[in-house]
């Protein structure tokens, strides 16, 4: 899905028997129940985007109660609706492939960084919560009620945008550190005045 697609927090509509239903993106506030049931999916399925039928016919006997909870969550139907659904193997592919491609953000994972970075996050990772996240988009105008309301997309994309706003400032800072270190003096102060206009 697109960046607009989800940063507006639209669904995609599905057509059962002349009933539209929605499929939703999820939404944070709803995360801790969403990622239980998700990650044995997603593990499932790898990081590819293209499911097929036979790939989704494997997910749902491996994991049929995750696939009700996660389109529950998504989709306005009960988990007996779903249930009956699946009775249906065709209906019930067509619900979960279009459940997987709102959620597209979370499934697919985006390319796998340089080791030696991948080595920094694992660290990293240890000691780091969701609070740590959750404070970053808040000291960058975001308030906890408008992070729950996001979609998981919506928070992913917001917290990448403002970690590389970060990077490109501490950048910057190095730069005018080391300027301020070797220039004379008279050339700092016309560099800093040229900021200012």
């Amino acid at each position: 899905m697109n960046d607009f697609f989800i940063a507006a927090n639209r669904s995609l509509s599905l057509e059962i028997d002349d009933v539209s239903l929605e499929v939703r993106q999820i939404l944070m506030r709803q995360f801790d129940l969403w990622v239980g049931a998700a990650d044995p999916i997603k593990n499932m399925l790898g990081n590819v985007s293209d499911y097929s039928d036979e790939i989704l016919k494997n997910v749902i006997q491996e994991h049929l109660i995750e696939c009700v909870v996660i389109l529950q969550l998504i989709t306005d139907l009960d988990h007996q609706a779903i249930l009956n659904t699946a009775q249906d193997q065709e209906v019930f592919i067509q619900l979960l492939q279009t459940g997987l491609k709102a959620n597209q953000a979370y499934f697919i994972d985006k390319e796998q960084k340089s080791k030696r970075r991948k080595k920094r996050t694992e660290v990293d990772d240890q000691s780091s919560t969701w609070f740590d996240s959750f404070q970053l988009l808040v000291s960058n105008g975001h308030s906890h009620e408008s992070i729950m309301n996001m979609t998981y997309g919506a928070f992913k994309l917001y917290t990448e945008a403002v970690v590389k706003r970060e990077k490109q400032n501490i950048a910057t800072q190095s730069n005018i550190i080391r300027m301020a270190h070797h220039a004379a003096a008279k050339q700092f102060k016309s560099f800093i005045d040229e900021l200012k206009e």
